[in-house]
């Protein structure tokens, strides 16, 4: 897939593999061990031409955010992703993949365990994400760029915009994009970002004093990993 131009359309929210937020590590199936263990069993090459449908079995998406002034305080999840396509060309690739928003899902909180699904119902209401407003979001890659050692490592520099409440931003991140020996395409990646500039501003020390304990940090940490198929 080197010099091929990714371009892949989504929904996105908050999730996190292997990533160390705010000293707390939060490692998903997405992590760089999972996934050169994959690589390595499974013979990964280079993604060739063609046209492949996301498996939503096979994919997913988790997120993580924390009160960094409460010792151990994180908070975690998934959401499904819905479906999705990618489409690869000799130089060029687009596509595009969903995550429901309704499905967002709260992991176990260690802190108040028994309270998970207060805490989805809060995460969707018109404080947060709004999801009776946007059941959906959007991430559209607008360039992929190769690493100096992506055809072994199967790294590239991932650029593109996420749409999330009706707002848009770049963002940019290393994915893990490569092909096994069954035909099956993965991408895989982690990331962080910072929820205020998509209007997620409750509990932000930026935008409110004194918060005390009830103080959210800004970044989240992100993460997917998804399967594609090609289509017949």
């Amino acid at each position: 897939m080197k010099n091929i131009l990714l371009i892949i359309g989504g929904v996105v929210l908050i999730g996190g593999v292997a990533v160390v937020f705010c000293g707390t590590p939060f490692t998903g199936s997405g992590s760089e061990e999972a996934t050169k263990m994959n690589m390595a069993e499974n013979d990964a090459a280079v993604v060739q031409p063609g046209t492949y449908t996301v498996d939503p079995a096979r994919s997913e998406f988790n997120w993580a955010g924390n009160k960094p002034l409460i010792e151990g305080y994180v908070n975690s999840g998934t959401i499904a992703i819905a479906e999705g396509t990618i489409t690869v060309g000799e130089t060029q690739a687009g596509g595009v993949f969903t995550l429901d928003m309704n499905t967002l899902h709260v992991g176990l909180t260690a802190r108040k365990p028994g309270k998970e699904g207060a805490l989805e119902e809060h995460l969707k209401s018109d404080r947060w994400f709004d999801v009776a407003t946007y059941p959906t979001a959007r991430f559209a890659i607008t360039d992929v760029a190769p690493t100096a050692d992506s055809e072994t490592t199967f790294k590239y520099r991932v650029t593109g915009d996420l749409t999330l409440k009706g707002i848009t931003h770049p963002i940019s991140f290393i994915a893990h994009i490569y092909q096994t020996a069954d035909g099956t395409v993965y991408a895989e990646a982690e990331t962080e970002i910072d929820r205020t500039q998509w209007g997620l501003t409750s509990g932000s020390g930026t935008f409110f004093d004194n918060l005390g304990d009830n103080l959210i940090a800004d970044n989240v940490a992100l993460s997917f990993s998804i399967a594609a198929t090609r289509t017949p």
